[in-house]
């Protein structure tokens, strides 16, 4: 777990070297004063190359061109056939994806998925297969 703040934001990465899936949590503002740290980010996850980037924004109180730029820079950088996927989003939150049409490089979601090389392992790897969706579909 990688962890970045400032005075009005958190940024938190969960992934591990070779993991296919990472997820970046966003809180607070998401504006010119983050951009450092979501700089930081897109390095980091460049590194280690997941298939699959999921970003939640649930807790995210304000965004400004500093979210689409940086989810624009994360699809530059990644690996080719990697998913983006963005989840949760707030009503601002969303209009502000939809104004920079952000549609087109990134999955939006209104819940979390809950399968991911970040999520809690299930016992029942049946129960998983069966009412679980693997993060971008099959």
């Amino acid at each position: 777990m990688d962890q970045r703040s400032g005075d009005n934001f958190s940024i938190t990465l969960l992934a591990a070297p070779g993991a296919t899936t990472a997820l970046v949590c966003l809180a607070g503002e998401i504006d010119l004063t983050a951009n450092s740290a979501l700089a930081d980010v897109v390095d980091r996850l460049s590194t280690i190359a997941p298939t699959e980037v999921v970003v939640d924004v649930a807790e995210v109180t304000f965004a400004c061109s500093t979210l689409p730029n940086f989810l624009a820079r994360m699809h530059l950088n990644l690996p080719n056939r990697s998913a983006l996927v963005v989840c949760r989003p707030t009503t601002n939150v969303q209009r502000l994806l939809d104004l920079t049409d952000m549609g087109q490089i990134v999955t939006l979601r209104d819940d979390l998925p809950t399968s991911g090389s970040w999520a809690p392992r299930r016992t029942s790897p049946a129960t998983t297969a069966a009412h679980e969706p693997l993060l971008g579909g099959r």
